[in-house]
């Protein structure tokens, strides 16, 4: 165990370290801040070659075989923290997975997706042409594909449109950061627009993989 951690503090997070050295805020339990366990700030823009050398490192440092020797419950306690690692890895490397779990961590919830009425509209739209396609008869069907291929275009443009917006987002999240802990006005509002165009961006999704399943059914 590190001199770091004898001394109280928790070497990943900085934190008070318990009584056995680990860190309650960080290293164990399902509500611990990945953003924490790999010792990062919570920015959005996150070198993924850096992440993974950290994981790589932290991996070694808590991996229960190197700590078998210890009373069991300290073992339990490493063990916890290893499964933190991985679990704050898998969140971290994937850029809307990161996103989502940064609006939930700051209080936003988990995500619940909502279209906005003009989206809907484009839901209604696909799953009537869908339709169609599904009763039609075979000529009928070839003459709807064009149709929905024209959707599935339209619908990748507005998906575009949307990453853009996320990234934009995301970088508005970064530079807004400061010392301070208490979140502004204005760091809310770029939270509850990450959240709803992660939302939205769930409806495209499944509108674009719906369309694309089409043409090899008529084919």
């Amino acid at each position: 165990m590190s001199d770091s951690m004898h001394r109280g503090a928790c070497r990943y997070c900085g934190a008070p370290a318990e009584s056995n050295g680990l860190c309650g805020r960080c290293q164990t339990g399902e509500r611990s801040d990945s953003f924490a366990v790999m010792g990062l700030p919570r920015r959005l823009d996150i070198d993924l070659q850096a992440l993974e050398a950290i994981y790589h490192r932290l991996s070694r440092d808590v991996h229960p075989d190197f700590h078998h020797h210890k009373p069991a419950d300290e073992r339990e306690a490493w063990l916890k923290r290893s499964a933190s690692v991985n679990k704050a890895y898998r969140t971290l490397r994937d850029f809307h997975g990161r996103v989502a779990y940064l609006v939930e961590l700051e209080g936003g919830g988990a995500l619940k997706p909502q279209a906005p009425p003009k989206l809907l509209e484009d839901v209604i739209e696909v799953q009537d042409l869908l339709e169609e396609c599904r009763r039609g008869e075979e000529t009928e069907r070839r003459a709807l594909v064009d149709r929905l291929q024209h959707e599935r275009e339209r619908l990748l443009d507005q998906l575009a449109r949307l990453e853009s917006d996320l990234k934009r987002g995301a970088q508005e999240w970064d530079a807004s950061l400061g010392a301070e802990a208490e979140r502004s006005p204005s760091q809310r509002q770029i939270l509850r627009a990450l959240q709803d165009l992660l939302g939205q961006r769930v409806y495209l999704l499944n509108l674009v993989r719906d369309l694309e399943a089409v043409p090899s059914s008529v084919a």
